[in-house]
């Protein structure tokens, strides 16, 4: 009887916990003089271009660009979708 119950309270321990996720969103910043822009993936700023062609596209302009994104951590299913629908690329930890 011990043993089931040991059993049923791992069981019940694991199943409970949420798995977690290491969630990155691209983002950058380009400068040109004193001019400085700044987005990430999915901004209307970036005319839904991702941070890499618009990267590309003011470096060719001339413009000195740096990535800086935003690293977030989500847990369970649910919150991990929510993340990804922003533009979000999550990973298991």
């Amino acid at each position: 009887m011990k043993k089931i119950l040991l059993v049923f309270l791992i069981v019940l321990a694991f199943g409970s916990c949420k798995k977690c996720y290491d969630c990155t969103k691209k983002c950058g910043t380009c400068t040109l003089g004193a001019v400085t822009v700044a987005g990430c993936t999915g901004d209307e700023a970036l005319n839904n271009f991702s941070v890499d062609s618009w990267k590309v596209l003011l470096e060719a302009q001339g413009y000195t660009c740096q990535y800086a994104n935003v690293e977030e951590e989500a847990c369970g299913i649910e919150e991990k979708e929510n993340k990804e629908k922003g533009f979000f690329d999550c990973v298991s930890k």
